[in-house]
């Protein structure tokens, strides 16, 4: 049976990362669904390191997680170099709404000492807004 689009070859569809951008104020809303893998972390990347370019100032980002699916190490690569190129031009970079396994993930990893959580975007973009 030939592959359709968003199928892999075991049949399984592909859950895509489907990425919106915002400004809010001072800061940037990025929010994410779906997977972020190997597939898809550079799109991420991309993404939001061209809306923060865009941006006047430094970049304040808040990047809700909340309907992301699954994170896989390449998606946590991605969250890390967004992080240090928000803090590499003066901004921050924080997450909003991580599910519990996400949060275990970065929790186990290390990396909650730098990529800061919040309960909800309404949550991180007050936190950043009044930096």
């Amino acid at each position: 049976m030939p592959l359709g689009p968003g199928d892999t070859p075991e049949g399984t569809p592909i859950d895509p990362l489907r990425i919106h951008s915002d400004i809010r104020g001072p800061c940037l809303l990025v929010e994410a669904e779906g997977e972020l893998t190997l597939l898809t972390s550079d799109t991420l990347r991309e993404h939001v390191l061209a809306d923060m370019r865009a941006m006047g100032g430094p970049p304040l980002v808040v990047l809700d997680v909340g309907r992301v699916s699954f994170c896989d190490s390449s998606g946590l690569n991605a969250m890390i170099t967004l992080w240090k190129a928000a803090h590499g031009s003066g901004g921050e970079l924080v997450l909003a709404r991580p599910e519990r396994r996400f949060r275990t993930i970065i929790e186990r990893s290390g990396l909650d000492r730098h990529l800061i959580a919040h309960r909800t975007p309404e949550e991180a973009l007050a936190a950043l807004s009044a930096r």
